[in-house]
């Protein structure tokens, strides 16, 4: 519920000043100041909606999370909107919102995802060796660009904005440190605070980070990406190529991210600083997911 604050600021009028003795006229008092009021923070009534508009709606936007849910828990597996028989997944969906009982029997829904997994194994194998040899191609192709620098690991940028003189400094291990001291190894917490956009080779952008302030990313990211920020100066704006193998790899990492995937960032190295001390138990920062095999 949304709350009005209303400020007010009142202030007290001083005393009169006393009259002498012989003055007959009656002493003049000073005006009182007007009452300063902020006026009140006007809310926006809400739309008053008919029911059946409120279960038209809301059942979008229930039919909408879910569906978010359900691509971003199976699209990391390949499963895509073309591989839904739509009739036969409302019929399951509605069946188990009311729980009821499948119409197949225990030994057929097992037979068909059994056969479905199969099947999205042989079509990530043919996509995997498709998107390698794309990215292949593509980077023999970008790295003749007289703009673009491949480096020893092959990764490949091209600066376009240079950036000062600070860059990343690793730290330095004491070499009279016991190796088994947890408190003797260097401290290697920085926070880079960047801007990124990532895009696929077709130019489809796969993430980005928000409009605004940068963000925080650590070294615990993809081999590319790691390589670019302890490279780069602090205000140098590159554009990376990052080969599969610098990337996820042969794992698919998302509906859009499939295996050996080529992949392309804009990236801002705005500011490095020191990271937040970890709280108990934890990271200074979220660790970002890595290109691992999806969870069974």
């Amino acid at each position: 519920m949304a709350l009005s604050l209303v400020a007010t600021l009142s202030a007290k009028s001083p005393a009169a000043t006393p009259a002498k003795a012989e003055v007959t006229t009656p002493p003049v008092e000073a005006p009182a100041k007007a009452e300063a009021t902020t006026p009140p923070i006007e809310v926006p009534a809400k739309p008053k909606l008919e029911p059946a508009v409120i279960k038209t709606d809301s059942s979008y936007a229930l039919g909408f999370r879910t569906g978010s849910t359900f691509s971003q828990q199976f699209g990391r597996f390949g499963v895509t909107a073309d591989d839904i028989e739509l009739e036969s997944f409302i019929k399951g969906f509605m069946a188990a919102v009311k729980g009821g009982k499948p119409e197949l029997s225990e030994e057929k829904l097992q037979a068909a995802m059994q056969a479905l997994g199969d099947m999205l194994q042989g079509r990530e194998k043919e996509a995997a060796a498709a998107n390698l040899a794309a990215g292949v191609k593509f980077l023999a192709e970008n790295g003749k660009r007289k703009e673009v620098t491949t480096t020893a690991s092959g990764l490949q940028y091209e600066v376009l904005a240079k950036g000062g003189d600070e860059k990343y400094v690793a730290p330095k291990e004491d070499p009279k440190a016991d190796p088994k001291d947890p408190k003797a190894a260097p401290k290697a917490d920085k926070q880079f605070m960047v801007h990124y956009k990532g895009t696929l080779l077709s130019g489809k952008q796969f993430d980005a980070s928000p409009e605004g302030d940068p963000v925080p990313m650590s070294l615990q990211v993809v081999d590319g990406f790691k390589e670019a920020l302890t490279s780069m100066p602090v205000g140098a704006k590159w554009k990376l190529f990052l080969p599969a193998k610098l990337a996820y790899g042969e794992q698919r990492r998302s509906a859009d991210i499939g295996p050996n995937c080529t992949l392309i960032f804009e990236l801002e190295l705005v500011k490095i600083q020191d990271a937040p001390a970890a709280p108990e138990g934890g990271m200074p920062f979220p660790m970002p997911q890595g290109g691992g095999a999806p969870e069974e």
